[in-house]
């Protein structure tokens, strides 16, 4: 018993001595905390705003990462002249103005009035003039992204420009259509990335598309960035005053720009909503810190813990901008989070000096409150501190970012609670001891002494101090009554402990089975404001346009010998392998320069055998002078690293690539299989190879979402456990704290997912913190109950909610007021924030205040309980009174005088 109570002791004792020293000086608590704010506030003229996506939410550490930096490296600049196409670009975010048209009836977009209005707007896209540096004008013509000299076209509009009269007798064929160019000849148009939501025939003849995509991209070289930039801004201007002018299709824009733009608004847009909670926490606050008696009313101290969180926000905030950390969309969240975590720290402290005798010393008080409560605030800020600290290891920059604002939040949470609250609860106590007013400070006459009913309501309370020595006062919180007089005996009943166990059984099944429901992903759309051109763009992408996924560059990353037949044979069998998946377009749309070489090869062979002859050098003659200038193929030379010999002049293909179409991706689970199909396929060649696309990091980071979770909450919970059973006096409790967390944690996933939120950077965030949060309920209680001074278990379950159960309730209140104005956020970011937060705070506190405390009276019998803090005092007494030869305590001392002189024996003894 003694060995699992010392660390606790020594623990108290050290908390004891330093509320006692807070009590000596309060103003030197409560002064130093506010100049330290001042100083970090300094900071903010630090302050900046990370708009940038694709860096918060990818992985940075990642294989597509990777394989990105070796494709830009090799396949960067293009031909000569900077010409490059869509289907080869490099950055997910690239500089271009998109369009997405739909019919205003809601009918099929593919139709003779759309489609001339369609080609008016992109005549009217082309032909704007956008004023730069206040002398240059420019269009469309002069930033565009180009091939062969000319603007890269859209296909569709290729189709239909010149032949809209003939609309009617035109036969579309999906995915390619032949463009006729005149003299009887076509040339093959792929229409897949420009019609959405199709319906064909059983010609593959296209009978209606619900959605037209446009794509404008810009080729500016890096220096002219600003001028693409300024030509974007114009573009969603000239586009939605042409939306005005329109009356048959609806149009929805989007740019490189625009979600970062959304994204920075989103955070601007959550801070009335961050003044709203605040301003609700501090009623909730206040209000909760008010008795009947207005002397043991503490609604000032309720303003000072609130303001006290607040101040945490702003140091850490003062301080990371100070050293360069940016903010971000995800970070502001951070204010709501901390805001309500922050306050609960003040509801256990408050409880833990409600329960001491109104007779003690402010300092004696002082002395027993940190140690009553220092041990259970402790862990649940090293907890949550941890959760925080193991977070920050995410490879996704944004969770980084998020979990190193939120941990330094939290020291200074913690900080600012045993030294500014601290200072403020010790002034609070003179005021009490003092017999004055909460609000005017002026002294009142007890309850009992009260000369009317307008005095007793208003005016009245405390204690007599010179009269009634004998009587007992009833000094107690209604709803601390309430948990000891009715809650706990009720809980403690036998037939409702089986039924909570019944209960708690069907609750832990409807979260395994939710478990089994969870669906990964983050939308961009997500991260827009909802109903916002922007997401509606996005929402249209998702829903109309997944017929057609993203154009993968297989890249051979070594020099081969490509003369020699059998290495392109073997490129040629790796290409069939991949166009035989069932998410990959088949050899029409795949643009293999292997492939499509041979083919040629074989035609200089029958036409020009002298040319034709085996060997280097004759294929690289026929291959760099003849095949990559023919206009049918040029488009290859985006597609071959060639690296010149500066002293023989010789040319050598360093690396190369083909394009396969990948098709059918309408789930995040469909675009990561086909990735990792695709990386499979590979690495099983026996080729140095490698499959890349843009948005393979962001499907990666899907993939590599449940096994980060899953890591990063086993170190959580292990972590979590040590802390425990350091802390909390009997190894059992540990565990059931540790059983405890991993119960919310299955139930969060689970319901989570039942309430349509998927697993993504946000949700899984908030499932690792889960693990801090949740260990604040439980183990409140588990203290409660294993330093209960009583020996019968349901005793010793009513004690704990008696002493814990209006801290926990008001804890879990206040972090759900906290984070509820986010509710009805316009952003998907922040409702999934609320969601998992606020099933962590039912949950936790479900388990906190029901279930927990039915387990541990079955448990209990396990852990011996803890002596009566009376008989210790006894024996206290008793040796110093045979080490001293002091008399026995004068029975002629009043109860308060008798209790000081037995905790000063006590404590001396200690």
């Amino acid at each position: 018993m003694a060995n699992y109570y010392c660390m606790d002791r020594t623990i108290n004792r050290g908390f004891y001595k330093y509320g006692k020293l807070i009590a000596r000086h309060p103003l030197v608590f409560l002064i130093s905390p506010l100049i330290i704010v001042v100083l970090l506030a300094g900071g903010l003229s630090q302050f900046y705003f990370n708009d940038d996506v694709e860096y918060l939410f990818t992985p940075d550490d990642c294989r597509a990462r990777i394989d990105g930096e070796f494709t830009s490296e090799h396949f960067l600049t293009g031909i000569e002249g900077g010409d490059f196409l869509p289907n080869r670009e490099l950055e997910l975010f690239n500089r271009r103005g998109r369009v997405i048209i739909t019919a205003m009836d809601g009918k099929s977009a593919l139709r003779r009035d759309v489609m001339a209005d369609l080609l008016k707007l992109d005549q009217v896209i082309r032909s704007f003039n956008v004023t730069y540096n206040q002398t240059t004008v420019v269009t469309h013509e002069d930033v565009c992204q180009r091939f062969m000299g000319q603007c890269v076209d859209n296909e569709i509009l290729k189709f239909y420009r010149g032949r809209i009269d003939e609309f009617e007798n035109l036969t579309v064929t999906y995915p390619l259509s032949e463009i006729p160019i005149g003299f009887g000849l076509t040339i093959p148009a792929f229409l897949g990335p420009n019609l959405g939501g199709i319906m064909l025939d059983n010609n593959s003849n296209i009978e209606s598309a619900q959605a037209l995509r446009l794509f404008y991209s810009l080729g500016t070289e890096p220096e002219d960035d600003h001028l693409a930039a300024t030509w974007e801004l114009e573009f969603l201007k000239v586009v939605d005053e042409f939306q005005n002018r329109t009356s048959t299709m609806n149009i929805r824009t989007s740019t490189s720009m625009t979600l970062s733009v959304e994204v920075n608004e989103a955070s601007y847009r959550v801070l009335p909503r961050f003044v709203a909670t605040f301003c609700m926490l501090l009623l909730f606050a206040v209000c909760s810190c008010i008795m009947r008696d207005w002397v043991l009313s503490k609604p000032w101290l309720g303003l000072i813990g609130v303001i006290s969180a607040g101040l945490s926000i702003l140091s850490s905030i003062g301080l990371l901008s100070l050293i360069g950390l940016g903010y971000n969309e995800v970070v502001s969240l951070m204010p709501f989070l901390i805001l309500g975590v922050g306050v609960d720290n003040m509801f256990i402290m408050i409880a833990a000096w409600r329960q001491l005798s109104l007779y003690l010393s402010v300092e004696e008080r002082m002395g027993r409150t940190f140690s009553e409560a220092g041990v259970s605030v402790t862990i649940t800020n090293l907890t949550t501190i941890l959760a925080f600290i193991i977070g920050a290891s995410s490879s996704l920059p944004g969770v980084r970012t998020f979990c190193i604002y939120n941990g330094v939040a939290m020291l200074f949470v913690y900080f600012y609670q045993i030294t500014f609250f601290g200072g403020a609860m010790t002034l609070i106590g003179h005021r009490e001891a003092k017999n004055l007013h909460c609000y005017t400070c002026k002294k009142v006459l007890p309850r009992e002494e009260s000369p009317n009913k307008f005095y007793l309501l208003f005016c009245s309370g405390g204690i007599s101090r010179n009269k009634h020595k004998g009587h007992t006062i009833d000094l107690e919180h209604r709803i601390m009554k309430f948990f000891h007089l009715y809650y706990g005996p009720f809980l403690t009943k036998s037939w409702v402990k089986g039924t909570i166990v019944v209960l708690y059984l069907l609750y832990l099944g409807g979260a395994i089975y939710g478990c089994t429901q969870i669906k990964k992903g983050l939308s961009l759309k997500d991260l827009a404001i909802n109903d916002s051109p922007t997401f509606q763009y996005y929402d249209l992408e998702d829903t109309q346009f997944r017929e057609v996924g993203p154009a993968v560059s297989v890249i051979f990353k070594n020099e081969l010998e490509y003369w020699n037949g059998t290495v392109r044979d073997r490129i040629e069998n790796l290409t069939r392998r991949m166009e035989e998946s069932d998410n990959v377009f088949g050899e029409e749309i795949t643009q293999s320069w292997v492939r499509d070489f041979s083919r040629y090869w074989e035609g200089v062979q029958l036409h020009m055998p002298d040319k034709a002859k085996p060997g280097k050098e004759s294929f690289m003659e026929v291959l760099t002078e003849l095949f990559l200038n023919d206009p049918r193929y040029t488009m290859y030379q985006l597609d071959i690293h060639l690296v010149e010999d500066k002293e023989t002049g010789e040319k050598t293909i360093q690396s190369s690539r083909l394009i396969v179409q990948t098709k059918n991706l309408f789930t995040i689970d469909d675009e990561c299989r086909t990735m990792l199909e695709l990386w499979d396929l590979a690495e099983e060649s026996d080729l140095d190879v490698i499959a890349y696309h843009p948005a393979f990091v962001l499907y990666e980071s899907y993939v590599l979402f449940v096994p980060s979770l899953l890591q990063a909450l086993g170190i959580t919970l292990v972590c979590m456990f040590v802390v425990a059973i350091i802390m909390i006096p009997h190894p059992v409790c540990a565990l059931l704290v540790t059983l405890c967390v991993i119960s919310i944690d299955t139930a969060v996933l689970g319901y989570m997912a039942l309430w349509d939120v998927n697993l993504n950077p946000v949700s899984m965030v908030n499932i690792i913190l889960c693990i801090g949060f949740s260990v604040d309920f439980s183990a409140h209680i588990t203290y409660g109950f294993v330093i209960a001074p009583k020996e019968d278990t349901n005793s010793r379950a009513v004690y704990a909610l008696h002493s814990l159960g209006m801290a926990i309730l008001q804890g879990a209140l206040s972090s759900i007021i906290s984070i509820s104005a986010l509710s009805t956020a316009p952003v998907y970011v922040f409702r999934t924030f609320f969601k998992t937060l606020f099933l962590v705070m039912v949950f936790g506190a479900l388990h906190g205040l029901v279930i927990l405390p039915v387990i541990l009276t079955f448990m209990g019998k396990c852990m011996p309980h803890r002596v009566p803090e009376e008989e210790k005092d006894k024996d206290a007494v008793a040796k110093q009174q045979k080490s001293t030869l002091l008399p026995s305590i004068p029975m002629k001392h009043t109860p308060g005088e008798r209790e000081k002189v037995v905790i000063d024996l006590r404590v001396t003894t200690v």
